[in-house]
């Protein structure tokens, strides 16, 4: 069976090939982190919710906090099996593991309260509904692009008075590009037979709205699938040469088992 690729491998890959060895191949010990369960939990309490609200049975911001509590603790838990030292966990700024897993449970909360008041602000945004009944919420999709098979779930699907959005949530930064989009645009046009959307965003927990609208046309089938055939080349041909520079290594969860990381 071929394996798939998906854009999280693109991304680690194209970080550092050698860190992508190591985590996804090697499969070594990878640091634990706070914001990991936050931006877990948080897409699960808005996928819960949405999906509440598109079934005509929507929850309110209470039982939706409860979602996001069961999921964040279920994370939590999980990473502290692996590493109940919190001394190894990784730092966010001045806090330190324990400190941070109560600080960003907290951030979750107030990102989830941001996201219920986007909402009750923009009633005109709908969630588009595929052509075979599937909402446009965390949608799966699984494309074939020139012989590299694609998977991968696309956050929200959102019908404007101007076209179809593809929407991903984000709990941390803003992305520093659009392909992760791009490709969600042309995984909704393969699976479903329309339209390629030419317009995607992301939304950001932080501040409780999307960016600016990112004009996707270039991201065409060409170009989304060459990207994925260097991908899948460089893995197959096991390129994994080290790409270490300070700030990057600081924040790579494999740091430890590298014989190349910067300090």
């Amino acid at each position: 069976m071929s394996e798939h690729r998906s854009v999280s491998q693109l991304n680690s890959y194209e970080r550092c090939p050698y860190s992508y060895y190591l985590a996804r191949i090697k499969k070594v010990w990878q640091r634990p982190a706070a914001w990991l369960a936050q931006g877990t939990a948080f897409h699960e309490a808005a996928e819960v919710l949405v999906k509440s609200q598109v079934a005509g049975e929507p929850l309110t911001l209470k039982q939706t906090k409860l979602v996001y509590t069961s999921a964040y603790q279920e994370t939590i838990n999980r990473q502290l099996e692996d590493t109940p030292n919190m001394q190894y966990w990784f730092r966010s700024g001045p806090y330190a593991g324990e400190v941070d897993i109560v600080r960003r449970y907290q951030l979750g909360l107030d990102q989830l309260d941001r996201f219920a008041a986007w909402q009750e602000s923009h009633p005109e945004e709908v969630v588009w509904i595929a052509p075979d009944g599937t909402p446009g919420v965390e949608i799966g999709f699984d494309i074939d692009l020139d012989g590299v098979k694609v998977r991968g779930f696309i956050d929200a699907v959102i019908r404007h008075s101007d076209g179809i959005v593809v929407r991903d949530y984000k709990t941390g930064n803003t992305p520093g590009d659009d392909f992760q989009l791009g490709v969600y645009a042309l995984a909704l046009a393969e699976d479903h037979g329309i339209e390629q959307p030419a317009i995607g965003e992301y939304w950001m927990g932080r501040t409780g709205k999307p960016t600016y609208p990112y004009d996707l046309t270039d991201w065409t089938r060409e170009a989304v699938s060459e990207k994925f055939q260097v991908l899948d080349e460089n893995i197959r041909a096991e390129r994994f040469e080290p790409k270490p520079e300070a700030k990057k290594c600081a924040f790579c969860d494999v740091a430890s088992s590298c014989e190349f990381a910067a300090g």
